[in-house]
């Protein structure tokens, strides 16, 4: 199916970069296209409607902010915004965006290929989320258990740890997360040790541990959102 639309979406912006090259020879425009112009218009109308299809908002809106700056000058704009200013626009509409519609649009979490829900089981003695809009739940099962990786960007991560086991004394997690929460849970023999870097949210413990078991360790960065470990 990701090939079939590939294929689709290149037929596309070859068929529009024609019907723009006729248009342009034909004069139909109060000016000039050029043929790089027409080859970058239909690469960014390419990329647009893979944005639409793909649900992603700062796709879709750099598309046409970067249209919208080759077509600037053409369209008498360019001495009212630059192309600086056009791009932090578009920056703001897509955060703006996003803050609105993260909650309404299901996000597709990939797992070896497939699309999955947004709860997912995982077995693996290494955890990779790569996650985006939206919420997902992870419950890990591994028995030896080793690291956890995550990056997520404007979605909230939950990751439940009471039914996993250690491989030996530490289970390091290596976070990048930006404008969402993340969530742990995790059992009262647990310990943590905190590393991360918090920037404009909070780094918070919810329990206590009774000790004994391993050690979840925490490094990496968490931008604009809380992590919070809670112990069940």
């Amino acid at each position: 199916m990701k090939k079939n639309f590939s294929r689709i979406l290149l037929g596309v912006g070859f068929i529009a970069a024609a019907v723009l090259l006729v248009v342009d020879q034909l004069q139909l425009f109060d000016f000039q296209i050029g043929f790089t112009t027409i080859i970058f218009t239909a690469i960014f109308v390419a990329l647009f409607i893979k944005g639409l299809f793909d649900r992603s908002i700062y796709l879709s809106v750099f598309s046409l902010a970067f249209l919208a700056i080759l077509y600037s000058k053409k369209l008498h704009f360019a001495s009212m915004l630059s192309p600086m200013m056009i791009l932090f626009v578009a920056l703001l509409v897509s955060i703006g965006l996003s803050l609105l519609f993260t909650k309404s649009i299901k996000p597709k979490v990939v797992i070896n290929g497939d699309i999955g829900e947004n709860t997912i089981d995982e077995n693996s003695d290494d955890i990779v989320i790569d996650h985006r809009m939206g919420d997902t739940s992870r419950y890990v099962h591994s028995q030896h258990l080793k690291s956890i990786t995550i990056n997520a960007s404007m979605g909230d991560v939950n990751v439940y740890l009471d039914d996993a086991k250690a491989a030996g004394d530490r289970v390091n997690v290596n976070m990048s997360a930006s404008m969402g929460d993340v969530d742990f849970f995790i059992p009262l023999s647990w310990q943590v040790e905190n590393h991360l870097n918090a920037t404009l949210g909070d780094i918070t413990v919810k329990g206590k541990s009774n000790g004994g078991g391993p050690t979840l360790v925490l490094r990496g960065k968490a931008n604009m959102g809380d992590v919070t470990i809670n112990y069940i």
